[in-house]
């Protein structure tokens, strides 16, 4: 059984990113589980950061892996300010137990790069297991 909410920080060296995880009690039709995640995106650099986009993949028990490109945040580029943060959430579904992982794409000053977000375990009821 899952049990509470997951925390997990990656450092860069421009961006500290911290990830929440939480099994939601939404039901999903089709008999996946739903966890709501957050992450809060930190300036550590001494020059502004845009997000520009994200990708998060949910790799389940088999092997089967799906992924959602995401262009902004929430229909933005945030741009942060030296010590500047922004926040972001959403949920992931999974029949299985998974892991939950993703890039993001950031600009910081004129040069892009990828950095990665703190990945999960999804763990589902062993009896969705099929």
């Amino acid at each position: 059984m899952y049990c509470g909410m997951q925390y997990e920080e990656c450092c860069d060296s421009d961006v500290t990113v911290s990830a929440y995880l939480q099994l939601s009690d939404e039901a999903v039709k089709d008999g996946s589980r739903c966890w709501d995640y957050s992450f809060r995106f930190e300036n550590n650099s001494n020059d502004n950061v845009i997000l520009l986009s994200k990708r998060l993949s949910v790799v389940d028990a088999y092997g089967k892996t799906t992924s959602v490109d995401y262009i902004g945040f929430k229909g933005q580029e945030p741009q942060l300010v030296p010590g500047d943060d922004f926040e972001d959430d959403g949920y992931v579904t999974a029949k299985s137990n998974a892991v939950l992982k993703g890039i993001c794409r950031i600009m910081v000053g004129n040069k892009i790069k990828d950095i990665e977000l703190p990945a999960f375990s999804l763990i589902a009821n062993d009896n969705l297991l099929n």
